[in-house]
């Protein structure tokens, strides 16, 4: 599955437009990592961990969103994007939720 930002591929013609695809992932933390994660953010530094947790989240997202699209019939997606945001209870963000989604095409 070819999937890219842009709105056409060089070289390729979209034969049919299938419509939206998207994919959720939605992911948290232990505890224990939330709460070191508190501490590196007061003393600075990379934050391993949530990074690691974003970039599992975000190919989550991105392989629901491929499955999605193939179950259309499509084989290749257009206008891909991300969109992230935190959720949580009251005052505290405890999960990040990635949504991934593009126009699901027919390409030849």
């Amino acid at each position: 599955m070819l999937v890219v930002t842009d709105q056409e591929i060089a070289g390729k013609s979209v034969e049919q437009t299938l419509g939206a695809v998207y994919g959720v992932a939605v992911r948290s933390r232990n505890e224990l990592g939330n709460v070191l994660g508190k501490i590196r953010a007061i003393t600075g530094g990379k934050m391993a961990g949530y990074e690691k947790l974003v970039m599992t989240a975000n190919q989550s997202a991105v392989e629901a969103m491929v499955s999605q699209a193939e179950q259309a019939g499509a084989n290749a997606i257009v206008g891909f994007r991300f969109n992230t945001s935190s959720m949580g209870g009251g005052e505290e963000e405890e999960f990040i939720q990635v949504t991934a989604y593009g126009t699901a095409v027919v390409i030849r």
